[in-house]
């Protein structure tokens, strides 16, 4: 039997016990949300925005047409800013234009300490990695793109908004570009028999074979050397969310696209590059992928480029 001092001190040394215990389980607890809540991870599923939604920024990507800028404004998750087509392309170009996408992240009451999250209705909308990689080429690090986008929130039930969100602009200033995501038709032209870069043309076939006609571009084919791996079937599911890790392996690596090779992305205009850029680079982890922004419509418009078919 313990005497009456000792159940005492028993007691009181468990209730510090108990205590200690409740402050750590209360601290790790806190710091697991913030861990949570500051999450950096460039795919996110629809749950973890939920979850987060008061510490994000959303931005809704538009797509081709005026249409859908009343599509937004007819449904959007609340909160969320929307950046046009357009827009997305005056920051877009060959040399991506720093002032142009300091005027559009502003424009959107975009920070440069926010986490924004992309996305946009179709679901595989190319213009959202497009943002993606204008983002991170000019330093912005807490940007994710939402799975499945609209669609899927939509289809889950999820609360959205039909009322046009009201933006307080905000200053914006771009980091120094990362060069090392970017490529310009000088140095596709300078690596097209390099045996340890792969040129990959993300367009649709028809395009790629040059049987599609584009009036606005000379040149009918593709890059010398380049493989064909059209970003909607290689990259995305039929609900237009993003393959696996494991399904996006086999698609590239069966092509010749493997992670020790540099890769150089293109398509009519970057877009639908940028898309396979952010499965190869984000999803897969390929240390050395570029995007030629300049893309086709560069290449196929200057003669001194040789053009295969």
């Amino acid at each position: 039997m313990l005497s009456l001092r000792n159940a005492i001190n028993f007691r009181s040394s468990k209730f510090r016990s108990l205590i200690i215990i409740f402050i750590f389980l209360l601290l790790f607890s806190s710091g697991m949300k913030s861990v949570h809540a500051d999450c950096t991870s460039s795919l996110v599923e629809t749950q973890w925005v939920a979850d987060n939604i008061k510490d994000l920024k959303l931005l809704y990507v538009g797509f081709v047409g005026e249409n859908n800028r009343m599509q937004y404004e007819g449904n959007h998750i609340t909160g969320s800013a929307y950046l046009g087509m357009k827009d997305v392309m005056s920051a877009m170009t060959a040399t991506p234009n720093q002032e142009n996408f300091e005027k559009i992240m502003g424009q959107a009451g975009i920070s440069n300490d926010s986490h924004v999250i992309l996305y946009s209705t179709p679901a595989a909308n190319p213009f959202v990695p497009a943002v993606y990689w204008l983002m991170k080429y000019f330093g912005h690090h807490k940007v994710s793109i939402m799975n499945g986008s609209l669609d899927r929130w939509s289809k889950e039930g999820r609360k959205t908004d039909g009322v046009p969100t009201k933006i307080k602009p905000a200053t914006y200033k771009a980091a120094k570009s990362t060069g090392n995501m970017h490529a310009d038709a000088t140095y596709v032209f300078n690596n097209l028999k390099n045996s340890g870069t792969v040129v990959v043309d993300t367009r649709a076939a028809d395009e790629y074979t040059g049987k599609k006609e584009i009036n606005y571009i000379k040149g009918k084919g593709h890059i010398p050397g380049a493989k064909n791996l059209n970003f909607y079937p290689t990259n995305r599911n039929n609900d237009g969310s993003y393959k696996t890790a494991a399904e996006l392996k086999a698609a590239y690596e069966a092509a010749g696209v493997t992670q020790d090779k540099e890769i150089i992305t293109y398509c009519e205009s970057g877009p639908r590059a940028a898309d396979s850029y952010f499965a190869l680079k984000e999803i897969l982890g390929y240390p050395n992928v570029k995007v030629y922004v300049g893309s086709w419509m560069e290449w196929g418009n200057d003669a001194k480029y040789p053009v295969e078919k």
